[in-house]
């Protein structure tokens, strides 16, 4: 709920040109926003290969994977606990991301069912696109031990917001992909 109201705030700010010296102090976290709208973009392959093979079989795309779920869980807290992070706070980011790409999942699928839109013929499969996931996440578990002290200090849901609102436009990033950038951003401060 912080990051929604510091979203809002952020928003104000910005459109009132108070934000130049906020969003100049947010660029630290740019790598890390970065790497959260990179994971999010692979929800669209993951998507669309869910959709081909639930097309092929005549059922319906299975978004939830718990087995896959719970392997990023116990890898990304491991990694973390390496990298002296706590592995409560490590596991709540990934739930983050992962509910943000399956938000971004649902998304498409209601799209394509509904056709208003026609489904992309994926590139790749799941095996194909899993490295990429798996980079972005090793990424995310450095960047959270780089900025930790960022990510802990009372301001971090201001600097996150001026962050996420700056990188979202740069990236140009579709108000699907919004919606699932702040789900995954709301853990990312260290309560």
């Amino acid at each position: 709920m912080k990051v929604l109201i510091a979203v809002a705030a952020a928003s104000v700010a910005l459109v009132a040109g108070q934000g130049v010296a906020h969003a100049q102090e947010a660029q630290s976290l740019d790598r890390l926003v970065g790497l959260v709208v990179d994971r999010l973009e692979t929800a669209d392959t993951v998507a669309a290969v869910k959709w081909a093979g639930a097309v092929r079989d005549g059922g319906e795309p299975v978004i939830d994977d718990p087995a896959r779920e719970a392997a990023i869980y116990d890898a990304m807290g491991a990694l973390g606990v390496e990298r002296g992070l706590p592995a409560g706070w490590v596991r709540a980011v990934f739930e983050g991301q992962i509910e943000a790409n399956k938000l971004v999942q649902r998304g498409l699928v209601a799209e394509w069912r509904s056709q208003l839109v026609s489904a992309p013929v994926p590139a790749t499969d799941l095996a194909g696109i899993r490295p990429v996931i798996d980079r972005a996440n090793t990424g995310i578990v450095d960047e959270l031990s780089a900025r930790r002290a960022e990510l802990a200090s009372g301001d971090c849901p201001a600097r996150l917001t001026g962050t996420v609102l700056a990188v979202a436009g740069a990236r140009h990033v579709d108000l699907l992909h919004q919606a699932a950038l702040v789900r995954a951003a709301l853990p990312l401060c260290e309560a």
